[in-house]
């Protein structure tokens, strides 16, 4: 071949390439446009306020989730020295959450890790040294992001089966600590799915089965062994609740976390996403799904439950997917004689200490909406 010929092929051949690559980013962008509509602008400030710090040897080791309830165990090891390490999840890119920008951190954190296969990303403090005795440990954060209303237009006769050997797949439909596969929860799934073969039906019904089944009542212990039998939880209870019966027949499904960033809600949030080929993680909020129907115009959907299964308003961001996600770097738990156990219970929201010979008052998280603080329904 000459060498003109072979220029003009690798043109030609450069050219379908680049067509092909073009054509590609226009189906995603045309997917996303499809099921992500209503863009707002939003920037908030973010501030981790650990209060009421007190030196003082204690014989134990704490977990402190900045939602909920902290965890201690006993140290077997003599170890005196004050001990403050800060975990939080950093806010990333989804397709309703999108031009993430972190804009400060104020103190910056010494590293930044991601390690496990939901993506999410953990900035991490080492405060032992800057304790003082009656003094505040304070993160303040700023971030600016593009929100978009999930709007998902599901045709059933097109959701194709599942890869079962895809780890993925395994990954997200196996049993876990909080989310256990007992046999009572796959016999519950089953009688609620009946002869349904088809995902998204199946997931339907699942949601329809939380948002009529579980009271919305804040628990005083977390796990499906728990909130299940009593019926009763708040988002966090739901989430597990959705994520273990579907994981149950055969659904991939995984919580996400983060906080609601709209007038006039500022709190905490959970729900939840299942997975479906071809169109990725659909969001279903059973917990929202209870609310608004219960109390129409509290929550977007207009009193209709089934709004949030497969759509999603865009007043809250997420920080982290999953449960249990793994503390990195890892306390040092064999300082303290834990090496053995598995420590590490549910970090389910957005933020996390570990701490040892010291006290504090509160673990608070506050947000401060720059842009974006929209009355949305």
């Amino acid at each position: 071949m000459k060498a003109g010929h072979r220029i003009i092929l690798h043109c030609i051949l450069s050219l379908m390439i680049f067509a092909f690559i073009g054509c590609a980013k226009d189906r995603e962008t045309a997917i996303m446009n499809t099921h992500f509509i209503h863009p707002r602008e939003v920037e908030l400030i973010l501030t981790y306020r650990i209060s009421g710090i007190h030196i003082k040897p204690s014989g134990t080791v704490t977990m402190h989730e900045f939602s909920e309830a902290p965890v201690s165990w006993e140290i077997e090891t003599d170890n005196s020295e004050p001990v403050l390490h800060l975990y939080i999840a950093r806010q990333g890119e989804y397709p309703n959450q999108r031009n993430m920008e972190i804009l400060s951190i104020d103190p910056a954190p010494d590293t930044l890790v991601s390690k496990d296969l939901d993506g999410n990303i953990l900035e991490y403090w080492d405060l032992s040294a800057n304790l003082k005795e009656g003094e505040d440990i304070t993160i303040t954060r700023s971030i600016h992001f593009t929100a978009y209303e999930t709007a998902f237009k599901v045709d059933p006769e097109k959701v194709k089966p599942y890869d079962l050997q895809d780890p993925i797949y395994k990954y997200y439909t196996r049993t876990q600590e909080f989310i256990e596969l007992t046999p009572e929860v796959i016999a519950l799934a089953e009688r609620i799915v009946g002869e349904e073969t088809n995902p998204w039906f199946k997931a339907m019904a699942i949601y329809r089965w939380c948002v009529d089944s579980i009271d919305y009542v804040y628990p005083p212990d977390r796990g499906i062994v728990h909130c299940l039998p009593r019926r009763t939880g708040d988002c966090g209870s739901y989430s597990l609740i959705f994520t273990a019966l579907c994981r149950s027949v055969g659904i991939p499904a995984r919580v996400a976390n983060g906080h609601w960033c709209c007038a006039p809600k500022k709190n905490y949030h959970v729900w939840n996403e299942f997975y479906l080929p071809d169109y990725g993680w659909i969001p279903a909020d059973a917990t929202d799904g209870r609310i608004t129907g219960d109390t129409p115009s509290k929550l977007a959907g207009k009193g209709d439950s089934m709004y949030y299964f497969g759509n999603l308003d865009s007043g809250r961001f997420i920080s982290s997917k999953g449960t249990s996600i793994q503390l990195y770097p890892s306390p040092d738990w064999h300082a303290w004689g834990l090496n053995d156990e598995n420590r590490n219970p549910i970090f389910f929201q957005t933020a996390a200490a570990i701490y040892a010979n010291i006290t504090a008052e509160r673990f608070k998280m506050d947000i401060t909406v720059v842009k974006g603080n929209d009355v949305l329904w």
